[in-house]
């Protein structure tokens, strides 16, 4: 898959798209009283809107710099991310540009050498994120157009909340932690990748159903109407840099569930990291 657009959005979205036309909406994940009340103190929090011209961020004026809870409703899934002196919000939309029009590596080089991604969650989630310093932070989505902002100033980071179950990118790329969830509560997950960055999307699918059924749906670029072992339930995260890691709290129906991740992989052409073999079936209930 060549384009940024294909692999973050044009494949996993295809996918919620062509549910939406077959009447099967996504679960929404919930908030879970319980894990926020394992934090030593209550968290600062953001709401992000995507809409298609614009992205607008609330309740981040006196933000702190640290973990932070957020909340996202709209259009799509909101990655948050911290830009390195010198680069900026222009030279990231060049750079993304070239990547998704001409398969540009050295662009996604250049846009992964200077840019930490922090994480996000989907429309109708919350989650917590990590604000690794003060300065000014930048919110995109592939539903919008426009670009969110705030600002932070130093903090402190607090830990954690409490999870229920754990997912983490590895080198590979391949995936660890929780192999069974629970229906509802807390997800961790973590980027130990050294190199490139990952995201989650658990989609729900048949009993039984292979991850070669997946893949071969997937590389036709979902087209047609869905098949029938694809179910309504799913999670998605924004993506993180190597060594991030953020929450997400979660209701989801019990089942079959595939895993994927389809970040473009920098050292192998930008092909999606579920083509190289990061995929696997877990369970929910």
């Amino acid at each position: 898959m060549r384009l940024l657009r294909s692999a973050r959005a044009g494949i996993a979205v295809a996918c919620a798209s062509t549910l939406a036309a077959a009447t099967l909406a996504p679960i929404a994940s919930t908030a879970s009283s319980s894990s926020a009340g394992a934090e030593a103190a209550p968290l600062q929090s953001i709401s992000i809107k995507v809409a298609k011209k614009a992205i607008t961020v609330r309740g981040a004026k006196g933000l702190d710099a640290g973990r932070i809870e957020v909340s996202v409703t709209g259009r799509g899934v909101a990655e948050i991310m911290l830009f390195d002196r010198g680069y900026d919000e222009q030279d990231f939309r060049k750079d993304l540009g070239k990547f998704e029009q001409k398969n540009d590596i050295k662009a996604l080089k250049r846009f992964l050498k200077n840019t930490e991604i922090l994480g996000g969650v989907q429309p109708g989630s919350t989650g917590t994120i990590v604000l690794p310093k003060a300065g000014d932070y930048t919110v995109f989505s592939f539903g919008s157009r426009g670009l969110g902002r705030f600002s932070a100033a130093a903090g402190k980071s607090s830990p954690a909340p409490k999870h229920d179950a754990k997912i983490v990118g590895r080198t590979g790329p391949t995936w660890g932690g929780s192999s069974s969830l629970p229906k509802k509560g807390t997800l961790l997950f973590k980027n130990a990748d050294k190199t490139v960055p990952h995201f989650v999307l658990m989609q729900q699918v048949a009993e039984g159903t292979t991850t070669d059924q997946v893949l071969e749906f997937f590389m036709s670029e979902a087209q047609g109407p869905p098949p029938e072992w694809f179910l309504p339930g799913n999670l998605e995260t924004g993506s993180l840099s190597p060594g991030r890691s953020m929450t997400v709290d979660y209701k989801l129906p019990p089942g079959q569930y595939v895993l994927v991740c389809f970040f473009p992989d920098p050292n192998m052409q930008g092909m999606p990291h579920a083509f190289m073999g990061m995929i696997e079936m877990v369970t929910v209930g």
